[in-house]
């Protein structure tokens, strides 16, 4: 399948896992609440996070991991929504996508998933955690959040309508079988997960939104988003995936790192860690 990439597939064993650049987000300094000044100034006024999703060709099945924006971010971040876009690669070849595993249900993951009130990708299966899910399409979840944050719960409860009965849910860790699993990574979101793919003796894995900035959160992986639900949560899960990628020298990739190329982690000795991409 032809696609969309900033970089070329990268081949474990017998599975190709090609990133898609879905365009990029400009995020005020503000989103980081508990940095330093010398952080902060490091992502003032705003600091450019990618937006990467991914294609896993692995035996039969072709798996779209994230969908993008979409158009329904475009009045904030114009930038984005490319992989979805009438005429791109992704779009024309549609059909042929067979799985779609959304690490969470932001709308910068799944708003590419839908059309004119319609799936986009109407044979795939979308795989998804169950707290994920139910906590998302909760009825009383509206007028459970502050006034600010209704607006983007009604568009993710519109977004998830379209895709319903294309949804199968699992309860945190899962063999999705051809070399993927999906483990929970919570604290971005109740329900967000991370991707593990393995051929041939080889890992790589796929962190979503477990890590937002690489500027600040590779040296000091404590500093919080304004987007995570659990901020306290998301620092410790995202400590316990460095320790691991850094013991182990697991190349992965993340939705929001200023490059879309693979990489491995160094720890530095001071509780941070130095990314190193993939020669």
């Amino acid at each position: 399948m032809s696609t969309t990439s900033t970089t070329s597939p990268l081949h474990i064993g017998d599975i190709a896992i090609t990133p898609l650049s879905d365009g990029h987000l400009d995020i005020p300094a503000a989103y980081f609440s508990n940095a330093s000044d010398e952080e902060i100034q490091a992502v003032s006024p705003t600091t450019r996070l990618g937006a990467t999703c991914w294609l896993i060709e692995t035996g039969p099945k072709k798996v779209l991991v994230d969908a993008g924006s979409g158009t329904w971010l475009k009045a904030r971040f114009p930038e984005t929504g490319f992989i979805t876009a009438t005429g791109s690669s992704l779009r024309n070849a549609a059909n042929d996508i067979t799985d779609i595993i959304l690490t969470h249900m932001h709308a910068d993951h799944i708003g590419g998933l839908v059309a004119d009130g319609q799936s986009l990708f109407p044979n795939a299966t979308v795989h998804l955690q169950n707290s994920e899910w139910a906590f998302w399409t909760d009825k009383n979840l509206v007028e459970a959040v502050p006034e600010d944050k209704k607006p983007i719960v009604q568009l993710i409860q519109s977004l998830a309508r379209p895709i319903a009965s294309q949804i199968k849910l699992h309860d945190g860790n899962a063999d999705l079988q051809n070399g993927i699993h999906v483990t929970s990574a919570p604290g971005h979101t109740p329900g967000h997960q991370v991707v593990r793919i393995s051929s041939g003796g080889k890992q790589v894995m796929l962190l979503g939104d477990a890590l937002v900035s690489g500027v600040l959160q590779f040296a000091n992986p404590d500093v919080h988003y304004a987007l995570d639900s659990a901020p306290e949560t998301a620092a410790e899960t995202r400590k316990t995936l460095f320790a691991e990628l850094a013991a182990e020298q697991i190349p992965f990739a993340a939705t929001h790192l200023e490059t879309s190329e693979f990489g491995t982690l160094t720890a530095t000795g001071s509780g941070g860690y130095h990314f190193e991409p993939l020669v």
